[in-house]
């Protein structure tokens, strides 16, 4: 910073920031837990209405105040450098506004980096942090130097230039941040180039005019006073670098933050010729220039984010500018070299350090170009490839069509194969359940067969003795002189005889009449599937007898118990069918080797609207590998014995189908086999 004219020459403080916070600003890492805010954000936490401009809360109000002082005091320096105010007044309003304006943009990036966490905007927090750090060094450089001026203390190199100098450059490496993951390593090489190349462009421009007037400026404060707008120009190319790499639209916070950069570039170098010449005094427009640009930079950064335009038109226009930077570099450099044959009295020194930066801008606008040539050899590679996938492409579509119909026709085939095999196997599983329940009443029908057949020979062979009997008694009726008393007696035997055979004869034919009548009710329950309101416990006893009468010669016991009248609405020929399969079950497989044994059926409510019936006998059981699988169809362990393996396939189907219950088999260890059936007291209706 170069002071006023009354002072000797000096950097002074607007454009810079530190490279790390401010001693009383704790910074924090990336991660959203870190333990809180810095101090400056906490500090500077309000509780503004949201701006009607879209800035966070509380920036609108910052700005105004800060540029209403700001402008105020403006006015007054530049009235009283016209009307003559004493020096001191004017300094006082100098140093005012650009303290004011300082501070004031330092306030405002830290109330953009608590919007960006408040928002989940990592990236942004990242960026705007590290424009926070540089305003905020800028302000305490500001600071700094008005406690020199209030020292009469005005060095040069001054303690505030670090800190001064210090912005741009947090602000290139915020900007460069950003960039990391979101464009190639070629391209953040080339942004490195060509900022690279624009510091030393400026470096030898600034050089060529100021040397000239160096007098006797020490080489440190030349070193001092062209780093000033060398850093700030660097920063401004590292803005357009990343508007130009990420494609930025309209987004203004960007542009103004770039915009600033390269403007108070401009303003060290006009400011420093200034104070060469010494030329520059208090309440100027120069002066009065750099609060304003650090002012807007400040309101830049409290809402800066970069937003890529999707346009053809603006994706051109950036890619030619990226090519055309390298060449305006070049331009510049060899403008620095021909303006330095112009002026007379530039030193050997100087002449020759303009024509080294030439070339070295030369050198890195080659390397530059070997980067682009390199990206675009990659390019029209990627193009290659990109274009043999699209022929394979082709290709595969091509093929496609056809092997889309193909495989349809398949599927169509198969479909028709399928709904065939679909409707054979409905058609099979009807005539296996007729089958099973004709082959389940021919079992009984056997049984019973025997059952009439011995009643109707009792009643047959007492039939064949009535003759006899009657022809003896008719006999004694006809032989004369007997003792009265004994013909009595001999009349009163017979009588009894055939009393007793009358009863005999009675009982078989009701016995017969009671198994044909159940015989007929089981026989139209079984085949027509007839739905009708009955007592369970009933139903299940008149199956229970026939199922005994038809094992009456086996050593097995049935046991009928249960709860009385549970009525259901459902289907008794299926429930007889599913019942008898597993009795016979229990005969068959159950009492192996023996053949004794006892099944005990129970019938019993479960709940308001169910009943169970258990069957449990006390056999050999079922062997854990083969219980899961005693519903599966065609499983049985006695396939060369006659068994179909379809009898409990059968009857699970039913119970889950018609009945609308569902069937369980458990046979634990040691205590032979139970199957369980739980049933609704009325059947669904969609298979009455």
């Amino acid at each position: 910073m170069v002071a006023p004219a009354s002072t000797p020459p000096t950097a002074t403080a607007t454009s810079a920031v530190n490279a790390r916070p401010h001693a009383t600003a704790r910074d924090f890492d990336d991660d959203d837990h870190a333990q809180g805010a810095p101090l400056l954000e906490a500090l500077l936490a309000d509780t503004a209405r949201p701006s009607r401009l879209g800035l966070p809360a509380g920036a609108a109000a910052v700005f105004e105040v800060a540029g209403a002082i700001v402008l105020a005091t403006i006015a007054l320096a530049i009235s009283g450098a016209h009307l003559g105010v004493a020096p001191p007044w004017l300094r006082l309003f100098d140093n005012l506004y650009w303290t004011v304006a300082d501070i004031g943009a330092a306030w405002l990036t830290w109330i953009g980096v608590r919007d960006a966490r408040q928002k989940g905007l990592r990236a942004e927090v990242a960026a705007r942090r590290w424009f926070a750090l540089g305003f905020t060094s800028y302000a305490l450089g500001q600071l700094l130097w008005d406690l020199q001026i209030f020292l009469a203390w005005q060095p040069f190199p001054a303690p505030s230039d670090p800190f001064f100098m210090m912005m741009a450059p947090c602000c290139a490496l915020g900007m460069m941040g950003y960039l990391r993951g979101r464009v190639s390593e070629s391209q953040r090489l080339a942004a490195v180039l060509d900022t690279l190349s624009l510091a030393i462009a400026v470096v030898a421009l600034a050089l060529v005019v100021y040397l000239p007037e160096r007098g006797a400026m020490s080489t440190l404060a030349l070193g001092v006073m062209v780093a000033y707008p060398t850093l700030l120009l660097a920063g401004a190319c590292v803005g357009v670098m990343l508007i130009a790499l990420l494609r930025v639209g309209r987004g203004w916070s960007i542009w103004v933050l770039t915009g600033m950069l390269a403007a108070h570039g401009g303003l060290w170098m006009e400011w420093n010729a200034l104070s060469l010449r010494h030329a520059l005094a208090d309440g100027g427009v120069v002066n009065a220039l750099f609060p304003v640009c650090t002012l807007l930079g400040g309101l830049a950064v409290t809402c800066w984010r970069v937003e890529a335009a999707v346009n053809p038109r603006i994706d051109r226009f950036y890619e030619g500018a990226l090519r055309v930077l390298p060449l305006v570099v070049v331009v510049g450099v060899t403008f620095a070299v021909t303006l330095q044959n112009s002026v007379a009295d530039l030193s050997p020194s100087g002449r020759i350090t303009c024509e080294a930066a030439a070339v070295v801008v030369i050198l890195l606008a080659a390397v530059r170009q070997t980067l682009q040539l390199r990206d675009r050899d990659q390019l029209i590679e990627a193009q290659h490839l990109l274009r043999d996938r699209e022929n394979q492409l082709g290709e595969l579509n091509l093929n496609l069509e056809q092997r889309v119909l193909h495989r349809t026709q398949e599927v169509e085939q198969r479909n028709a194969e399928l709904s065939t095999a679909l409707q054979q196997l409905s058609m099979a599983q009807h005539e296996l359940v007729r089958a099973g329940k004709l082959a389940g009443l021919g079992s009984l029908v056997k049984g019973v067969a025997i059952e009439i057949s011995a009643a109707l020979s009792n009643a047959d062979m007492v039939a064949m003795t009535l003759p006899a009997q009657v022809e003896s008694l008719a006999r004694l009726h006809a032989t004369p002189g007997d003792d009265g008393s004994r013909l009595r007696r001999q009349v009163a035997g017979h009588v009894g005889a055939l009393d007793e055979s009358h009863k005999q004869l009675r009982q078989s034919l009701e016995q017969a009449r009671n198994v044909i009548v159940g015989l007929q009710q089981l026989a139209v329950d079984q085949t027509s599937d007839q739905r009708r309101t009955f007592d369970l416990l009933a139903s299940v006893r008149e199956i229970c007898d026939l199922t005994r009468l038809a094992h009456r010669h086996d050593p097995i016991e049935i046991i009928v118990t249960g709860e009385p009248d549970l009525i259901l609405d459902s289907y008794p020929g299926t429930i007889g069918q599913v019942l008898n399969q597993l009795v016979e079950n229990a005969i068959v497989h159950g009492f192996v080797p023996s053949g004794e044994g006892t099944i005990s059926v129970r019938v019993w409510p479960s709940g308001d609207d169910a009943v169970r019936i258990t069957v449990n006998d006390d056999g050999v059981g079922i062997p854990p590998a083969d219980l899961p699988q005693v519903f599966a169809p065609f499983f049985t362990t006695r396939l060369a014995q006659g068994g179909s393996g379809l009898g409990l396939t059968i009857s699970r189907n039913m119970v889950n189908g018609i009945l609308g219950g569902r069937i369980e088999i458990a046979s634990p260890a040691g205590a032979g086999t139970t199957a369980t059936i739980t049933l609704p007291r009325q059947a669904p209706r969609s298979q009455g």
